[in-house]
């Protein structure tokens, strides 16, 4: 009941109306910039969606929302695409086996990383180092 008489007063008799901050762009660059090196640094561990909402002081369901708004991919899809880039880097610049580098860079095994590799850049992680 106090709730609803706090609520019902502050409707009807404030002299101020309350300012909701609206997001309809998606996040802000700054909030956007600072999620995103999060996944950048702890891409190799499984960032937390939680986490990452905390950080923009959002529930997790909003944050999720926002970010593909502003960057046309859920956290867990861009997450992905960080991966198979680091993993796309380190077959260009290393001589590691191609199983190690999926779980260095946080795919569960190597035909985890095949599949996503492939369909981001057409050809198999094998193919490309060749």
């Amino acid at each position: 009941m106090a709730t609803a008489l706090s609520a019902h007063l502050l409707q009807h008799y404030s002299t101020q109306k309350p300012k909701i901050a609206s997001y309809s762009d998606g996040l802000s660059q700054a909030r956007l910039g600072q999620v995103t090196e999060y996944i950048h640094q702890h891409s190799a561990q499984n960032p937390s969606l939680m986490i990452m909402a905390e950080m923009v002081q959002m529930s997790p369901y909003y944050f999720s929302r926002l970010f593909k708004q502003s960057t046309g991919l859920t956290p867990h899809q861009y997450l992905l695409k960080c991966r198979t880039k680091e993993a796309k880097r380190l077959l260009k610049t290393t001589n590691l086996s191609i199983a190690n580098i999926a779980l260095q860079v946080g795919f569960v095994d190597q035909s985890h990383l095949n599949c996503h590799f492939k369909g981001h850049f057409g050809v198999s992680p094998s193919q490309f180092r060749a």
